[in-house]
Formats: structure tokens, sequence, C-alpha cells
């Protein structure tokens, strides 16, 4: 007998049993599947969750970030700051504040009226730059530095005599008597007048100047001016009221102003110029009363 038929059915049996026994291989268009399509009608797989978490460790910029990062620009462009505006308040200021001053005067004769006129204009045009200079600071404008400290005390206590030189009794004119009425106009009206000034043409007159004239000028010019601006804007007063505050001469004044001006443009920082300015007045003061004891 022959073997021969019996091939093909052994052969049958071993594929069978071969096909059986072997896993069912995987759809090899299954990787051809569109991973583009709609996530709800798609199968989820190990792909979808590797995305998900690079999308969640991305860093992210929230919307409020975004808008604060364009807002400065648009406020200096549109708003208050970086525009003529602050300037034409300052000015508004001085002549208010000359007319309010001028008034007061003349109740007082001589000297007692200067001191008080001076004294009222300070005190507005102090109160205008300490409740505007906020809105015109500059960047680290209210930061403070050993340094500042450093120069503001050494430069408050050598600029009185220097100053002095071009005045008359070299700046340190004697009170005429310890009375309370000179105590007050000798000594309290000079810290309330130089701390006004420094508030209004230091704190506030010239960060103003300087963003205004930056839209214009390289920042070196900008601080130039800003500079000039601040230094005429602290000697209106002085030169207003006869020059004198309770004493203290014009060129003492100006002085002052003009090397607040310089710190403040250099430094770009105000607590600087204001501690000189306190230093400065103290050492007048101090001088003044010794005159009188010594006299």
């Amino acid at each position: 007998m022959s073997d021969a038929p019996a091939e093909p059915n052994r052969r049958s049996r071993r594929e069978a049993r071969a096909t059986s026994e072997s896993p069912i291989a995987p759809d090899v268009f299954d990787g051809l599947v569109d991973r583009g399509g709609d996530a709800a009608t798609r199968p989820f797989d190990a792909s979808d969750r590797r995305r998900d978490a690079v999308e969640a460790d991305r860093p992210r910029t929230p919307a409020t970030a975004r808008s604060e990062a364009v807002a400065p620009r648009e406020r200096i462009a549109s708003g208050f700051v970086g525009t003529w505006k602050p300037l034409a308040a300052a000015a508004g200021a001085l002549v208010i504040a000359v007319a309010v001053g001028s008034l007061a005067s003349v109740a007082f004769d001589g000297a007692t009226g200067r001191s008080v006129g001076s004294v009222l204009a300070a005190f507005l045009l102090g109160a205008t730059g300490m409740s505007l200079m906020v809105r015109t600071r500059l960047a680290g404008f209210f930061s403070l530095r050993g340094l500042d400290v450093l120069w503001a005390l050494v430069a408050g206590a050598v600029l009185p005599f220097i100053t002095g030189v071009f005045a008359s009794n070299l700046g340190f004119p004697a009170l005429a008597a310890l009375s309370p009425r000179w105590l007050l106009l000798g000594v309290v009206a000079p810290f309330v007048v130089v701390l006004g000034l420094t508030f209004f043409a230091i704190a506030f007159v010239y960060p103003a100047a300087e963003t205004f004239a930056a839209t214009y000028l390289s920042p070196v010019w900008s601080r130039v001016v800003a500079g000039a601006v601040s230094a005429v804007a602290f000697a209106i007063v002085p030169l207003v009221f006869s020059g004198t505050v309770s004493g203290m001469p014009r060129a003492l004044l100006i002085g002052l102003g003009i090397a607040a001006s310089v710190f403040v443009a250099l430094s770009r920082r105000v607590w600087g110029p204001v501690l000189m300015s306190m230093v400065f007045t103290a050492v007048w003061v101090a001088m003044s009363v010794a005159g009188y004891v010594l006299a």
C-alpha cells in the first residue's frame, strides 16, 4: 500500500496543530491608525499617557503674567508716567505754593514773614511730591545701600562749609535769640523747608523728568536734563522768598539742590539725597546755635 495519499493529511494536521498552539499575531494595520484623529473616537494607548505627561511638565505662562508684561509699556505710552503730565503737575504745584506762601508772608514783616511763607510753600510742595512720587518712581528708586548712607553723611557734613564760601558770614549767621519764636523759625523751619523741597524736587520732579526725557534722549542725557530740572525746582522757593529761610542764605539752599540732584542722578535712589539734606540742615542749625552762644 502506498503512503502518498496520506501525506496531505499529516501535513494539514501539523499545520492545524501549529496554528492552534501559536499566539494570535497582532494586526499589522493597527500601527497605521491615524493618531491625529479625534481623541474621543480613537482608543487610548501608552503614547497618550506620555504626551499628557510632557504637556503637564511644560512650563506655562499665566494669563495675568502676560498681561502684566504688556501693562507697563501701555501705561508709559498712554498714562501718567513718561508723559508731560507729571511735569505739568509739578509746575502747577509750584505756582500754587508760591502764591500761598506770598500771601502768608504779607501778614508778617521782615524775616518772620519770609520764613512763614517759605515754610508754607515748601510744605505744600513736599505734600505734592510725597503723594505723587510713588507713581513716577524709577526701578529701585526707594532702595537704600550702605554706600548711599556713607556719601550722605560725608557730603551733608561738608557741604555747608563749601557752599558757605559763597554766602555772607560763611553761611552761619547767629540766631537773634534762643527764644521759642526763634527756635521755631530758626530750627524747625529749616528742616521743614529742606525736606519739603527734597521730596518735591528730588523724589518727584527728577524721576518724572528723567522718564519723560528718556523718550527723546539717551539715558545719559536724560539724567543730565532731569538733574538740571530738579535743581531749578529746588531753587525756586529760596529765590522767590528773598533767598532766606530763617537766616539760611540763598547760596546754601541752591548748592544743596545742585548736590542732591547730582546725587540722585548718579545713584538713581532717593534716600541718600534725603539723608544728606537732613545732615546738611542739622549741621547748619548747630553752627547757627553755636554762633549765638559764642557771640
